[in-house]
């Protein structure tokens, strides 16, 4: 009997697709989070049918840049996979019309967001699905107890509102509250994917797991404040509007979180509520760029795990940003170096067919934590 989580990230560039599989004594429930661009989506079909991965509890896209969404709409569109709910933000239900139309002529930005829109819609309601708006509080599978933890709809409404430089209406707010979680999920180490042993999340990032006496765990609750101080990790990165829209998702089990921010950047993530810190996993927003995460995002949350879909160019990833990460103890994986990526959490099924991750080194080793300090820092 499998009860465990798993979560595949495909290499696709800089393009982004994530698959979560929560398994429960029915079988697996999986999530397919964004499908990158419209060229991937034979890439993504394929890697699919391999797996066997032909239903989706959910089909969510965190929101509408082409690297999101516009392979997503073939794979919405495709009969090779079935669905039952669907979720994205519709700016043509914030924004008039006429002020849409008028950004749109004065900005090929904001045009794109919109047909892609309107076509990923349209794509759903091909498959007779009507999909819903992700906002902070709202439940994709209470099962797999995924919630939004952002964006709020004020925040959305703001970061809309500069996207097209127009004032936007204020949405009705309706949030639906998440249930508690099966007593069954049981998850107790991470672990990475590969043929070999696999190692548990506590050994990875030389910090124990939650629930040990130790002091990092006791420390867990708060920040490592001031670790990065003397990196070159930006402290107020600048973050397009559009991307502090993006959808973020958290899953906790049992304490072991996994946070996915899609694109959003520091404004946004401020907003994710204080007790998301010291995650087990986190992908790393916008191909980890330097435009994102700041000094206090990654000293807040502190992942044993990041995952990083890019390319692999000068910029993406940034190495001030894998450098901060492996300084507070990460393990860094980007998809540049090791293809597609698979975590695991629990008791799942073996697969073949996965090497050892390569991971990132920075541009220094880790540093020791002086503990000591950073107690001083939280006071």
């Amino acid at each position: 009997m499998f009860d465990g989580i798993e979560v595949d990230v495909l290499s696709l560039g800089d393009a982004d697709c994530v698959v979560v599989t929560k398994w429960f004594d029915k079988g697996p429930l999986r999530i397919l989070i964004d499908g990158g661009c419209g060229k991937d989506a034979g890439v993504i079909l394929d890697f699919l049918r391999q797996m066997g991965y032909s239903y989706f509890w959910a089909i969510l896209c965190t929101h509408l840049h082409n690297d999101h969404a516009s392979g997503l709409i073939k794979l919405v569109r495709s009969s090779a996979i079935a669905f039952s709910n669907g979720w994205m933000h519709d700016i043509t239900k914030h924004v008039s019309a006429d002020t849409l139309r008028r950004a749109s002529a004065a900005d090929d930005g904001v045009r794109q967001v919109v047909e892609t829109t309107k076509e990923l819609a349209a794509a759903f309601a091909s498959r007779n699905v009507t999909p819903l708006e992700p906002f902070t509080g709202m439940t994709i599978s209470a099962i797999a107890w995924m919630t939004v933890l952002g964006p709020s709809w004020a925040l959305y409404k703001e970061k809309i509102a500069e996207f097209a430089k127009v004032d936007a209406p204020a949405p009705f707010r309706v949030i639906a509250r998440p249930t508690a979680p099966s007593p069954l999920w049981n998850a107790i180490a991470l672990h990475l994917g590969g043929n070999a042993t696999p190692t548990p999340l506590s050994s990875l990032s030389g910090i124990p797991a939650p629930g040990s006496n130790s002091l990092a765990s006791l420390l867990a609750p708060g920040p490592l404040v001031g670790a990065l101080s003397e990196s070159s990790v930006k402290k107020k990165p600048k973050t397009q509007p559009y991307n502090n829209t993006s959808v973020i998702l958290g899953v906790d089990l049992n304490g072991l979180k996994f946070l996915f921010p899609a694109d959003a950047g520091s404004e946004a993530l401020a907003h994710v509520p204080a007790e998301w810190n010291h995650l087990a996993y986190m992908g790393v927003p916008h191909h980890a760029s330097d435009g994102n995460l700041s000094q206090k995002d990654i000293e807040r949350f502190c992942p044993q795990i990041a995952a990083i879909s890019a390319k692999g160019d000068s910029s993406h990833p940034s190495r001030a940003v894998v450098s901060g990460l492996v300084k507070v103890g990460t393990k860094v994986a980007s998809t540049h170096k090791s293809g597609n990526l698979w975590f695991w959490s629990g008791s799942v099924p073996a697969r073949t067919g996965y090497g050892p991750i390569e991971w990132l080194q920075g541009t220094g080793k880790p540093e020791p934590i002086d503990w000591m300090t950073v107690m001083e820092n939280m006071k």
